[in-house]
């Protein structure tokens, strides 16, 4: 029987009152934790300045996560520099280097060829401002104009592109050969 007994000293419950007092309470804190939270523009408040210019969210569980750590800063003492190798430890060998150089250089050029012919390609289809109309384009000219525009973009990049590169490889000096026969 769940009653209340009364002891001149304390105040004591039954166990199935003194867990539905604390399912109460537990269901009243809670409600309280979880505030109305307002989305007002891009700001979420939960304390918004016109209620009205904001739409209230719906309640959700709340989750947190936990970032990293920053690492603590390091001490640099006068040891620590003499440990690091110096700049004549980390140079490469002069052989490898021109390599390395080499099929940069290699590669670039490569790269070059392809923009020159994918110019000349484009160059040829643009036809000095009216490319050949599509089947699909003879009904609709907006189409075939949103085509040379593109096309017109298009050329203008790979253009560029080619200007790019050509400055690349006459940045990079044309090494003889390092190799002894």
């Amino acid at each position: 029987m769940d009653k209340l007994r009364f002891h001149p000293h304390c105040f004591c419950m039954s166990k199935s009152v003194a867990m539905g007092c604390c399912a109460a309470i537990a269901v009243t804190l809670s409600a309280f934790a979880q505030e109305a939270v307002y989305r007002c523009g891009h700001e979420y408040t939960n304390a918004p300045r016109d209620v009205r210019q904001c739409e209230r969210m719906v309640p959700q569980a709340i989750t947190v996560i936990t970032g990293t750590r920053p690492a603590p800063p390091r001490i640099v003492s006068s040891s620590a520099n003499d440990a690091r190798p110096s700049a004549e430890a980390m140079r490469v060998p002069n052989t490898q280097q021109a390599e390395r150089d080499l099929h940069a250089r290699t590669i670039v050029s490569h790269e070059l060829d392809k923009a020159r012919q994918q110019l000349t390609l484009l160059v040829q289809e643009y036809n000095d401002g009216e490319p050949v109309k599509w089947a699909s384009e003879s009904r609709n000219h907006q189409k075939y104009l949103d085509r040379v525009a593109a096309l017109k973009a298009s050329i203008e990049r790979t253009q560029r592109d080619i200007d790019s590169l050509q400055r690349e490889l006459d940045r990079r000096p044309v090494l003889a050969s390092t190799r002894t026969p």
